[in-house]
């Protein structure tokens, strides 16, 4: 009679510090999103001396599929969105998705969690991402 009970008890335990657990993680990626939201609102990129430059296109001259991002994100931070979609159109169609797959995994009771994390969504998005690197280049965006 004792041990059945607990086993229960492990288990509550377990549930309780695994949630426990998730509690903290998404508190402290909540902390460093905001962070990293403050300092693209705050920084233009374009007119910063020590914003980190893109090694890939520094080396090849090409564009890698990240070129542009954080000044595609400090313009939509200030509502500027075609300037934002002239940097890099394929990061703001990302967040969406990317905001779907952190929910999910922050949460992975959601009903939705086996669409958004389906593995043909992810080789989709794979497959546009790398069609996007080659696309920006050939046609100079």
């Amino acid at each position: 009679l004792i041990l059945p009970m607990m086993e229960t008890f492990r288990e509550s335990i377990d549930i309780l510090m695994t949630q426990k657990r998730r509690a903290a993680t998404v508190a402290i990626a909540s902390v460093i999103l905001a962070a990293m939201a403050v300092a693209a609102y705050t920084i233009d990129p374009a007119g910063c001396r020590w914003a980190p430059k893109c090694a890939f296109h520094a080396l090849t001259g090409w564009q890698c599929p990240g070129c542009g991002i954080s000044r595609a994100a400090h313009a939509a931070l200030h509502g500027r969105w075609a300037e934002a979609l002239s940097y890099n159109w394929f990061f703001l169609i990302s967040i969406p998705y990317a905001m779907a797959v952190a929910v999910v995994t922050a949460w992975p009771r959601l009903s939705v969690r086996r669409y958004i994390t389906h593995r043909y969504v992810a080789y989709t998005y794979v497959v546009l991402f790398m069609a996007w690197w080659v696309v920006r280049n050939i046609a100079g965006w």
